[in-house]
């Protein structure tokens, strides 16, 4: 089910990593050179040794771009509740002007819903 580590080292197929992905507008720590080794020392039969092997892996670990980093702050304090605002996102009038929203009107009627919007 799972390839172990020298499978994917001396397999065929070419790595794919998610820098690939990236398209060049996104901001990387790392050159795109060197985000992989050349592919002769991943498929070479002489690093068949543990410490061969272990000797390509900072090289195909790349060092994640600031802007994938999640944000692990702590919430902030900016809700700032307001009947105004809520009344122009969510209020009866928005409803009317747009199409999605006459749906949803329509369809909280059907459910004979006591309030269709705020």
């Amino acid at each position: 089910m799972f390839k172990s580590l020298h499978e994917v080292l001396h397999s065929n197929t070419p790595l794919r990593t998610f820098t690939s992905l990236r398209g060049p507008s996104r901001p990387s720590l790392l050159p795109s050179s060197a985000t992989l080794p050349p592919s002769s020392s991943i498929t070479s039969p002489t690093t068949s040794t543990p410490s061969g092997i272990l000797s390509l892996l900072p090289n195909l670990l790349t060092a994640r771009a600031f802007s994938s980093t999640p944000a692990l702050s702590a919430p902030r304090d900016t809700f700032d509740p307001s009947h105004f605002v809520r009344k122009r996102r969510h209020g009866f009038l928005s409803r009317i002007r747009t199409r999605k929203g006459r749906a949803l009107l329509k369809r909280r009627k059907a459910k004979r819903r006591s309030t269709l919007s705020h």
